[in-house]
C-alpha cells in the first residue's frame, strides 16, 4: 500500500519506490486534477539530485499529460521551494516535486504542492490517497509513456531567485563583510547561494555542491552529526557565519564563527526576533509539537500569539492561510515567514540569517547566548531509534493507553497524545513519534541544561527499547 506521510510518499528504491508504483501515483494525481475540473490549469514537475529522479520526474509528467492535463516539467534539478514558487507563480493546480527530502540516498519521494504554493493540506492529501487506493484496488500495471511535446519544459532558476530577492534587504547584504558558507549536501540547492550571493556581492562559498546522489555516505539532513564536513571547512577557514540545507533545499541548519551548531528552534527563535525588531513584522508563532519551549518564550517576550500544531509543515502552512502568523515552523529545520508563499525555504532562510548578523553586529552565537541569558536556557536533542514495525506500533500503543508516570526521576505531569506521545515533566519534556516513512521511532528531549538533556535523553531511549 503506497502510503502519504508528514510531506508526501517516500519509499526506498527498487523496493517500494518503482516505476510502476510512480506512474500509479502521478496518475491519480491526474485523476485528482481532472476531478475538481483543472486540467487547464495544469501542473508543474521538478525533481531533486536524488538516483533516478529526472527518470522519475519524466515518467510523471508523461502520465499526467497523458490524462489531458497541462504539464510544465524543469529541465534541470530545482530545489523544492523554487517548484513551489513556479506553482503560484503559474497559478497551476498543483505541483509534483520527485524528493526524499533528508532520507538516506536509498530513498526516493514526492511531495504535492498545492495551488497556493504550500505544503498539501491533510484533506488534499486524503483526497489524493482516495484515488491511490481505487487505483491500487484494480491491480493494473502502468507502464512506460512516452513524454511528448505537449509537456513543456522551464528554466527555474531567475523566476525563483528573483522572488526570493523581493525578501531580502540588499542595502543589508551589500554592506556585510567577512567570509560565508554554504553546505548544499550535495542537495538540489547547490549552485543556487553561490548566484543569489553575487547580486550583492558576497563572499560566500558552497560545500558538498558537486553531484552525488549517495551523499557521500550521509543523509543530507542539516542536523549536527551530517554536518562534519561543514565544521571541518569552518575551523579552517574561519567564516562569519555557516548555514546548510537539506536534499531538496527547504530546511536550514546553521553554525556560528567557532563551528557551534545553531539548531533548528534556536534558528526560529532568532529569525522571531530580528523580523519583530528590526523589520517591524508582526503576526502570530506556529510551531509543531516537536519544537523548542524557547521559542514559546520569544512569542510570550513580543506579545504574539502562538499556536502549535501537529508534526508536519503541511499544519503550519494550513495556519498561514488561514491566519496573520509572522513565522512558523518544525523541529527539523523547515521554517516559513510571512509576505512569502506558506512554504519552507532553507536558501532564503539561510540569507535572513546573513541579514540579521549584518543588521545586528553579531555573530549567531552572541546573538543566541543573549537571548538565553534572559528567558533561559534550553538544550534539545533528538534520537532515532530503529525497531521493527510491530514493537514500533506496541510502543505507541503503550504510550497512548498506559503512558508511564515517571521518566527517569522526573515525574510526568502531564500527556499529549495528539501525535505521537508528549509527555511534560516537572523539568524539561520527552516526545516520542514513529516515522511515517522509514521503520525508526524518534525520541525527542529538552531540558535546562546539557548534562540533564543527556541524562533524560539516555532514559527515555531506554524505555523505548524495553517496551
Amino acid at each position: 500500500m503506497i502510503k502519504f506521510g508528514t510531506d508526501g510518499w517516500r519509499g526506498v528504491i527498487s523496493e517500494d519506490y518503482t516505476f510502476n508504483n510512480v506512474r500509479l501515483v502521478a496518475r491519480a494525481i491526474a485523476d485528482y486534477v481532472n476531478g475538481r475540473g483543472e486540467a487547464e490549469a495544469g501542473m508543474v514537475v521538478g525533481y531533486d539530485a536524488r538516483f533516478l529522479s529526472k527518470r522519475y520526474a519524466e515518467d510523471c509528467a508523461a502520465v499526467i499529460a497523458a490524462q489531458g492535463v497541462k504539464v510544465w516539467l524543469a529541465d534541470d534539478i530545482l530545489p523544492t521551494p523554487a517548484l513551489t514558487w513556479q506553482v503560484k507563480d503559474r497559478a497551476a493546480a498543483g505541483g509534483v516535486m520527485i524528493t526524499a527530502s533528508h532520507n538516506p540516498a536509498d530513498y526516493n519521494g514526492l511531495k504535492f504542492k498545492a495551488a497556493y504554493g504550500g505544503s498539501a493540506s491533510p484533506e488534499i492529501v486524503a483526497d489524493i490517497e482516495k484515488y491511490v487506493r481505487r487505483l491500487e484496488e484494480t491491480g493494473d500495471e502502468f507502464p512506460k509513456q512516452a513524454l511528448t511535446d505537449d509537456v513543456e519544459k522551464f528554466a527555474p532558476e531567475e523566476a525563483y531567485l528573483a522572488h526570493v530577492r523581493q525578501m531580502l534587504d540588499a542595502k543589508l547584504l551589500k554592506g556585510f563583510k567577512g567570509k560565508i558558507l554554504f553546505d548544499v549536501m550535495h542537495g538540489a540547492a547547490m549552485g543556487y547561494a553561490v548566484k543569489l550571493a553575487g547580486e550583492y556581492g558576497l563572499d560566500l562559498a558552497e560545500i558538498r555542491s558537486d553531484y552525488n546522489p549517495s551523499f557521500g555516505g550521509v543523509s543530507p539532513e542539516p542536523i549536527e552529526k551530517n554536518l562534519g564536513a561543514l565544521r571541518a571547512v569552518v575551523e579552517r577557514e574561519k567564516p562569519v557565519i555557516a548555514l546548510a540545507t537539506d536534499g531538496d533545499g527547504d530546511r536550514i541548519g546553521a553554525m556560528d564563527a567557532d563551528g557551534r551548531f545553531i539548531n533548528p528552534h534556536q534558528i526560529m527563535a532568532l529569525l522571531t526576533k530580528y523580523l519583530v525588531e528590526k523589520r517591524g513584522w508582526t503576526g502570530g508563532v506556529v510551531q509543531t509539537l516537536t519544537v523548542s519551549e524557547l521559542v514559546k518564550k520569544v512569542a510570550a517576550k513580543y506579545g504574539l500569539e502562538l499556536y502549535e500544531t501537529p508534526v508536519g509543515f503541511k499544519y503550519v502552512a494550513n495556519l498561514m492561510l488561514q491566519k496573520d502568523i509572522l513565522i512558523g515552523g518544525e523541529e527539523s529545520g523547515g521554517i516559513g515567514i510571512k509576505n512569502y508563499i506558506p512554504e519552507r525555504d532553507g536558501i532564503l532562510l539561510g540569507f535572513l540569517l546573513i541579514e540579521m548578523v549584518a543588521a545586528y553586529g553579531k555573530t549567531l552565537g552572541q546573538l543566541l547566548d543573549e537571548m538565553m541569558n534572559e528567558l533561559g536556557y534550553y538544550y534539545y536533542g533528538r534520537e532515532d531509534l530503529h525497531l521493527a514495525n510491530a514493537q514500533k506500533e506496541r510502543l505507541m500503543e503503550t504510550l497512548k493507553t498506559n503512558p508511564p508516570e515517571v521518566i527517569g526521576k522526573q515525574k510526568v505531569v502531564s500527556a499529549n497524545c495528539s501525535d505521537g506521545c508528549k509527555l511534560y515533566l516537572t523539568d524539561g519534556w520527552v516526545m516520542f513519534r514513529a516515522s511515517g516513512t522509514e521503520p525508526i521511532v524518534r525520541v525527542y528531549s529538552e531540558a535546562n541544561s546539557e548534562e540533564n538533556l543527556a541524562q533524560l535523553l539516555a532514559t527515555a531511549v531506554n524505555y523505548a527499547k524495553a517496551e
